[in-house]
């Protein structure tokens, strides 16, 4: 405790090796990509193109390989996905997570903030400091 506040800063290291820092004022928000929700199974598909190797996009080119993947996700992560709309900081997620999912999400901040991570490393999310700062659309894909 430094100041009458706790400061509770997790350190990551991404995929690519760099240093990340998530504040729990910091605000997780999903990136422009095509996504729905699974009415029946209360799941968020999310569609992207998939980045290729030099090797790999030859290859794809030769067995003619989808260039879109879609990804659906489980409970958890639908509902994570759902809050990182750009309303929430990494602490009011942690709180609406622990209410929806109790011992299930358990220990929550670390599971939350893994997943978070896995996202930014997939390019399909990033944290951003204000709010204001969010220039592009995190709503639903529409047809």
């Amino acid at each position: 405790m430094v100041g009458g506040f706790i400061y509770d800063i997790i350190i990551i290291l991404g995929t690519w090796g760099q240093l990340m820092l998530i504040l729990d004022n910091d605000i997780p928000v999903r990136m422009p990509v095509k996504w729905y929700y699974d009415n029946i199974s209360n799941e968020i598909i999310i569609e992207y193109e998939k980045e290729f190797s030099n090797l790999e996009l030859i290859l794809s080119k030769l067995l003619k390989s989808p260039r879109y993947l879609k990804r659906r996700l489980d409970l958890m992560n639908s509902r994570l996905w759902l809050l990182m709309d750009g309303n929430n900081n990494l602490k009011d997620i942690i709180k609406i997570m622990e209410l929806d999912f109790k011992e299930q999400i358990l220990p929550s901040k670390q599971r939350i903030q893994a997943s978070i991570l896995i996202f930014m490393d997939l390019r399909l999310s990033t944290v951003v400091k204000n709010a204001e700062s969010i220039s592009w659309n995190v709503e639903q894909y529409k047809d």
